[in-house]
């Protein structure tokens, strides 16, 4: 099977993109333990991925797979966007996360609560220079609380109408066929295949 290191530390993400890659006959690899922690300095999704993805090829020999994701909320002004993952302040504290963002949507209803998941990918490899970044989105609402036990992040606020639950409601075979990642993985896999260069990914 062939394989992609996936830029990230976050074992959620890891398993959650291995699920989606399955279908492509490609493996999820997690980073080497070692391999320091990338600076997202950008200002936009696609900077963050494209700047993650440069910063560990340079550790690991082969493909790698970057993303930026986030939560936009356009009556916040589009937050909390590129700073999703540290809304409250500390990286990767979901709940404080959560609660930060019913707060600040504390007395809006109805369509003001509209929401959009975004997903940019990058697929990179250093040693040819040879790279794609494409971008995928999920539209919904945020609920008025947290819902259902499954997936991370805002999941649980996350709700869908096409699919009458938060992503956090549903099996990850259903969240995984309509998210923001998904979408963008599929866009970047049907890309690759049209490229006049090799398959994204080789075995490792």
């Amino acid at each position: 099977m062939q394989s992609v290191y996936i830029a990230s530390k976050n074992r959620h993400k890891v398993d959650e993109f291995q699920q989606l890659l399955v279908r492509w006959g490609v493996r999820a690899r997690a980073l080497p333990p070692e391999v320091p922690d990338s600076p997202e300095t950008g200002d936009s999704f696609a900077a963050n991925a494209m700047q993650k993805a440069a910063f560990y090829g340079d550790f690991c020999e082969g493909w790698i797979l970057s993303d930026d994701s986030g939560l936009c909320v356009p009556v916040l002004g589009g937050e909390p966007g590129v700073h999703s993952a540290r809304y409250a302040g500390r990286h990767g504290d979901d709940a404080a996360n959560r609660r930060l963002l019913l707060e600040r949507l504390s007395g809006y209803t109805g369509t003001e609560r509209r929401a959009v998941f975004v997903c940019v990918l990058t697929a990179w490899h250093g040693a040819t220079g040879v790279g794609l970044t494409v971008r995928g989105e999920l539209h919904g609402e945020i609920a008025d609380s947290a819902r259902g036990t499954g997936g991370f992040g805002y999941d649980p606020l996350f709700y869908v109408p096409a699919l009458g639950a938060t992503l956090a409601e549903v099996p990850a075979e259903v969240k995984n066929a309509h998210s923001h990642r998904s979408a963008a993985l599929n866009r970047l896999m049907r890309l690759w295949r049209e490229a006049t260069w090799d398959a994204p990914v080789r075995g490792q």
